[in-house]
């Protein structure tokens, strides 16, 4: 008896040893591999780059802290010198006060010591005109006492005093205090009488002149009131 055997090609079936089958394998074998491998490298690469993004920017933050250190130093020596010749100028303006003072006392001690001597002398002539009141020699009174007064208006001229405008000069009330308003041969509003001598320095009256005012020929006289 003869027995057939059939050939069935292997590829049919997709064995092991088939195309298909080694195909399948390749495919899902060595490409698998090398993707995988490839996810590796992206992942270091990306890893890499952001190792070096956070290098920079920290170099940045040291570079930037050091800006602020250098900037913060910077202000503590500007408020160092402002504090210093702040207290330099306060000891200046403490010195020149008290040197002003001291001068302003020196000048006013300076100034009384002078008025004093230049008294002296006045002082002098009226003991003389009392020792001779004492005696009776009137004539030596008198010229005492003229020469007293002669001298103490030198010394009141020497000082820049001055005697306000009397009779005759127009009634001025910022010089002038009127005592009386009453007739004479003065234009009406002049100054008619002296009762008191008045005295100025410069532009500062330092005692008004106490007057009597005319109200001319015909006017009527009256008190005013008194300065």
């Amino acid at each position: 008896m003869t027995t057939e055997r059939r050939h069935i090609p292997i590829n049919s079936f997709g064995g092991a040893g088939s195309p298909g089958a080694m195909s399948g394998a390749g495919s899902g074998g060595r490409p698998s591999g090398f993707a995988a491998a490839g996810a590796r490298g992206g992942s270091s690469g990306e890893s890499a780059a952001a190792a070096k993004a956070a290098q920079a920017e920290r170099e940045a933050l040291v570079a930037e802290n050091e800006a602020v250190i250098a900037e913060r130093d910077a202000l503590v020596r500007e408020r160092d010198e402002a504090a210093d010749s702040l207290l330099r100028l306060r000891a200046e303006f403490d010195n020149f006060r008290r040197r002003a003072s001291r001068e302003l006392v020196e000048a006013r001690e300076r100034a009384q010591g002078e008025l004093l001597s230049d008294l002296l002398p006045v002082l002098d002539n009226m003991e003389r005109a009392l020792d001779a009141a004492e005696h009776h020699e009137e004539g030596k009174v008198l010229e005492g006492v003229r020469l007293t007064r002669n001298m103490f208006v030198e010394l009141l001229e020497r000082a820049g005093v001055e005697e306000i405008a009397g009779i005759g000069a127009p009634f001025d009330p910022q010089i002038h205090d009127a005592m009386l308003v009453q007739p004479s041969d003065q234009p009406e509003g002049a100054v008619s009488a002296i009762l008191a001598r008045g005295y100025r320095q410069g532009d500062r009256v330092l005692r008004p002149a106490r007057v009597a005012v005319s109200a001319g020929l015909d006017g009527a006289g009256g008190v005013a009131a008194a300065g």
